[in-house]
């Protein structure tokens, strides 16, 4: 039987979505599709089938968008993501040396950001306990070391390694824009600058365990044992309490994300009291913020100034330029230039109509009670009259009473 929509069909609602996101227009992933593709799969097998058919070796702009609905998946996707998709992981590590031999551009990008994928992946499979999104409480942090200081140790360097991949690609595509010029609102740089939404919610995590394994080791070995782990915070806080401060100074980020900023110094772990200091903090995505795909962006070199009106009808049009893949597209399925609903569309406009019919019965019911019950009984009497049988000799036949 053919499908009619994308609800009988979540497989092809998904596929679509893929397709949508993972493109070669040098514009950020929309929200809207991420958010698709995660509602419709449970697993990563029609995910891996649709892209494994995308030429990600040989264009490197559709390859980074990959990466980044990739990592959405393995953050905020179902559990089934990671299990399923184990069995790519030397196809990710092959495709990040390819990329590595470009040393400008896109290349180098993919690279590093193919590598921090394999390396999410692998700590997710040996630390089960944590889960894609990194959330875990203090209790359950504790746990995940099973009460063994040696397991702590390991865990940390783990993390610490985890951490370094995150920055380096936070410092990578950091370098290559130009933060001369206003690139957070060209749709080139917010290609670019998406993905490290994703990279800034691990990094709030991943620093905040780090800070609580630390103190618990510097509690059950000799200082001069973690004099090693004691150096790599520092370079790693350095480098993180930088970048946080010039993300949150960029306007793409501002209506999308709240990065907290790191303590002026770094935690002091030689007493043991300065724990009680620690503060979590939380990276906090508004739920008023605005998506990528509804920010609106200038072109790669046209930084000019706009006034209000032109500010408006350039909001406007955005969607209708950037809202779906061109006819060069490698996968067009006939929505152009933002003109077709999606079935969120479709699925409001029918709960509407649902809506509206509902309220109308809901009416005819007050009709009815607020009528007496006298009346009520008349009518019924008069209804009931009027289909009895008839009979000449009955005094009633004839409407005397």
């Amino acid at each position: 039987l053919w499908c009619l929509s994308y609800k009988q069909c979540p497989l092809l609602g998904s596929t679509v979505s893929i397709n949508k996101a993972i493109n070669t227009q040098e514009v950020a992933v929309k929200e809207k599709h991420a958010r698709n593709i995660l509602l419709h799969v449970k697993g990563a097998q029609t995910f891996w089938s649709v892209v494994n058919r995308l030429p990600l070796s040989s264009n490197a702009v559709l390859c980074w968008k990959f990466c980044h609905v990739f990592h959405k998946l393995l953050r905020d996707g179902h559990p089934n993501v990671l299990k399923d998709s184990l069995r790519y992981k030397n196809e990710l590590s092959d495709m990040s040396r390819m990329w590595g031999h470009l040393s400008e551009g896109y290349g180098q990008l993919c690279s590093i950001y193919l590598k921090l994928l394999r390396t999410k992946m692998e700590y997710h499979t040996k630390n089960p306990r944590f889960p894609g999104n990194l959330q875990m409480s203090d209790r359950q942090l504790d746990e995940a070391g099973e009460s063994d200081v040696n397991n702590f140790f390991q865990l940390t360097v783990e993390m610490f390694d985890y951490l370094e991949c995150e920055l380096n690609l936070f410092q990578t595509v950091f370098n290559s824009l130009d933060m001369s010029r206003s690139v957070s609102v060209t749709t080139a740089g917010q290609c670019r600058l998406a993905p490290l939404i994703q990279v800034i919610l691990d990094c709030s995590h991943l620093y905040d365990y780090t800070v609580k394994l630390l103190f618990k080791l510097h509690s059950c070995l000799f200082f001069d044992t973690l004099q090693g782990h004691r150096d790599r915070f520092m370079e790693q806080f350095t480098k993180l309490k930088d970048l946080f401060y010039r993300s949150s100074n960029l306007q793409y980020f501002k209506r999308l994300i709240q990065i907290p900023q790191l303590p002026e110094n770094p935690p002091n772990f030689l007493r043991a009291s300065a724990l009680s200091e620690h503060i979590s903090f939380f990276v906090v995505i508004p739920a008023e913020a605005s998506s990528p795909d509804s920010e609106p962006v200038l072109e790669k070199d046209d930084l000019m100034d706009m006034d209000a009106s032109q500010q408006n009808l350039f909001d406007n049009k955005f969607d209708d330029i950037f809202g779906s893949s061109f006819s060069s597209d490698p996968f067009n399925f006939n929505s152009q230039n933002g003109v077709n609903k999606d079935e969120k569309d479709h699925l409001i406009e029918q709960l509407y109509r649902e809506l509206s019919g509902l309220k109308a019965q809901l009416e005819n019911l007050k009709t009815e009670v607020s009528v007496p019950p006298e009346a009520l009984w008349h009518r019924a009497w008069a209804v009931g009259f009027s289909k009895a049988p008839r009979c000449d000799n009955c005094c009633f036949s004839h409407g005397s009473h």
